[in-house]
Order: C-alpha cells, then sequence, then structure tokens
C-alpha cells in the first residue's frame, strides 16, 4: 500500500499532536486540515515537517475526496456521532478521539456505522497504548499477584482546557464521562470481569452554576477564561462492582490550583489475589510489592518512545498501531466496544449522582 493519505478534523489540543505524529510516521500523509480556528491551524501547521495539507473550515468539503483514506476525529463530544458517522458512511476509516459520544445512543450510532460499511474505528483511549500500562498487564498475565480483586484511581487535577463545552455537561457528558472513561477502561482492562453496577457521590465544590469561575488549565494553549455556568460536577467519587466480586474505586478532583503539584500525580493501583499491590504513579513508574515474598519491585518505565514532544504517554504508539491496522485490515485494541464498555461506568456514574443510588449497567441499555 502507498501512504495513507489522512484528513484532521479539528485541530485544538489533541488534534493538533495528532497532526503532528501522524505527519513524522513515513507510512502517511497530512493532506487536509479542518478547523475553524485559525490559531489552531497556524500552531499545528508551523510543527509539520513532511506534508502541506490543504486547509479547510467545513469537513463536508472532505467527504467526497477521493483522495482520503482515513481521517482523525477530534471535535468536542457532541459533534462525534456527526462527524463520524459522515466519514465512515463516506467509506473513510476512522480515529475517533475518546470518548466514543457523549450518549450512549450516539455511540451505538457510531459503530453501527463503522460496521455497515466495514471500516476501520480505533478510539483514542491512549493508555491501550501506553508502556506504563501494557506493563502492568504484562506483570498480570505472567501471575505475579493472580486474579484483580481491588483497583483504584487517584484522579486529582486541575480544571479542563477553558473551552465553554467541556463544562456543558449535555455537550461534553458531563466531567465523568470526558475525562475518566480512560481510567474505567484500566480497570476493565485489569480486572477482565464484566462490570455490573456503579455507586457515585459528586458535585460542585469550587466551579459552581450561577457563578463566575476563572479557569485557568496547565497543559492546555487556551487563556484563562471565566465560565459562569458549568453543568458539571468538579469532584466525585466513584465505587464499580463486577460480576467476579472485584471491585474498583475512582476519586476525581478537578479543581487542583495551578495544577497537581504532588510528584506521584495520577496514580492507579491494583491489590491482587494473593496480597501483592502494584501502582502506577504519574504515568511513569511501577511499583509492585507483597505476595509470595518481601520482594519490592520499583520500575522506571520509558515514556518517551510511545509519545511525542512530552505529549500523553501511549500517544504515538497509538497511531502506529492505526496505521498498521488500515495496512493489515486488523481491529485495534481499543475498538469501540471497549469504548462503549468504558463509557457505560461513566454514564452510570453520571446518573448515580443525580439519583443517589446505584445504577445497575444494564439499565442503560434497556
Amino acid at each position: 500500500m502507498s501512504k495513507i493519505r489522512m484528513a484532521f478534523i479539528g485541530v485544538g489540543d489533541m488534534g493538533s499532536h495528532h497532526c503532528i505524529g501522524f505527519d513524522m510516521l513515513e507510512e502517511c500523509e497530512v493532506l487536509y486540515i479542518c478547523d475553524m480556528n485559525e490559531a489552531n491551524v497556524a500552531r499545528t501547521m508551523a510543527e509539520l515537517t513532511n506534508s502541506k495539507p490543504t486547509v479547510c473550515t467545513d469537513y463536508r468539503e472532505l467527504l467526497q475526496k477521493e483522495d482520503l483514506d482515513a481521517v482523525v476525529i477530534s471535535v468536542p463530544n457532541y459533534l462525534h456521532r456527526e462527524v463520524a458517522v459522515a466519514f465512515l458512511e463516506a467509506g473513510k476509516h476512522v480515529f475517533l478521539e475518546k470518548p466514543v459520544a457523549h450518549t450512549l445512543e450516539d455511540c451505538d450510532a457510531i459503530i453501527k456505522a463503522a460496521e455497515d460499511n466495514q471500516r476501520i474505528l480505533q478510539i483514542g483511549l491512549v493508555y491501550r497504548y501506553s508502556n506504563v500500562y501494557r506493563r502492568m498487564a504484562k506483570e498480570l498475565e505472567q501471575g505475579r499477584l493472580g486474579d484483580v480483586k481491588m483497583m483504584w484511581c487517584k484522579e486529582f487535577r486541575d480544571p479542563f482546557p477553558p473551552a465553554d463545552w467541556f463544562y456543558d455537561k449535555s455537550k461534553s457528558g458531563g466531567a465523568i464521562v470526558e475525562k475518566d472513561c480512560h481510567h474505567f477502561d484500566i480497570f476493565n482492562w485489569m480486572i477482565k470481569a464484566k462490570p455490573v453496577r456503579v455507586f457515585a457521590s459528586g458535585g460542585q465544590h469550587v466551579m459552581k452554576l450561577g457563578q463566575e469561575n476563572r479557569i485557568t488549565n496547565s497543559y492546555s494553549h487556551y487563556p484563562a477564561k471565566n465560565i459562569s455556568d458549568p453543568s458539571i460536577v468538579d469532584h466525585a467519587f466513584i465505587t464499580i462492582d463486577y460480576d467476579n466480586g472485584s471491585k474498583a474505586n475512582l476519586g476525581l478532583c478537578m479543581y487542583l490550583k495551578p495544577r497537581n503539584l504532588m510528584g506521584d500525580g495520577l496514580e492507579i493501583g491494583l491489590i491482587g489475589e494473593n496480597g501483592g499491590q502494584m501502582v502506577a504513579k504519574n504515568d511513569k513508574t511501577i511499583d509492585i510489592v507483597g505476595g509470595e515474598d518481601l520482594t519490592k519491585d520499583h520500575l522506571e518505565i520509558d515514556v518517551t518512545s510511545d509519545s511525542i514532544m512530552g505529549g500523553h504517554t501511549g500517544g504515538q504508539t497509538q497511531r502506529k498501531a492505526f496505521i498498521a491496522c488500515l495496512k493489515e485490515g486488523k481491529q485495534p485494541f481499543a475498538t469501540a466496544q471497549i469504548g462503549r464498555d468504558a463509557l457505560l461506568i461513566a454514564l452510570a456514574a453520571e446518573k448515580s449522582i443525580i439519583e443517589e443510588r446505584y445504577v445497575y449497567l444494564e439499565e442503560l441499555m434497556s
């Protein structure tokens, strides 16, 4: 196969990194960039070294392009269905940023479009391609801790970038849908069981509906902005019960200033049936302790080869994997069904907070 000819729909934070990353791959050519934000386009174009793409502002201009093989879609969640279904029905392969969608209905429509048109659909669940979490999975596969019985995640961080749609639950699906589908997927991946029910407690501590909220973000290029009507939670604790008796818990805080300054950063840990523990910190290290003996292993994981420009761990590996799927006609490791499984937990958590009760996942599908 000759070079994969690609278009990029949305080049904000994630879309820009995708465009730059795919441009670095010899097998790819960036033919088109589509974004209404001229600053985003200019910032992305300045980083491209191998391609000279055509720029447009309406994705519909690209739907019938015969010189286009695949698209990378990094638009706000509420636009995922509209844009992804259009390209899948036009016969293009799709790399779609997470979550699959902000509602189950939209998610299922996207999956159906991929199946009906027999197109590759990969979801941007980047942790599935991270050296850190792949090593964690490898240790489990080798029986180091036996079956996973408990998991936790501490996602204590600064707010989303100051773009309005993040803070509008009707557009993002809510903070838990937008942010934590990553972590719920890691739970599902490591526990290897079916999630059954979710209980969550959350609300607004700092970023409150009806007041001016000055939003700053440590990793985005967007300037600080006042957002007055956030309809998302800024904190939560979420517990997930699995059908094998295993349990997972996620703690979310979205208002640290200026960001998480604790050296541990994001923490994802687990306890196995043999009493051993394994903990990943800051997307960089893994500690394995306990179990059959008193040995303590501290692993400093290579977090540069799977990413670019200091970007998200696994970021470049997922792009290489997408190209491999197109060339070999195989399904990705981060399928839309895997994305749907994580989305279900997130939607159940959002519902549990509102209704103050356990939410069974089967309720959402009835």
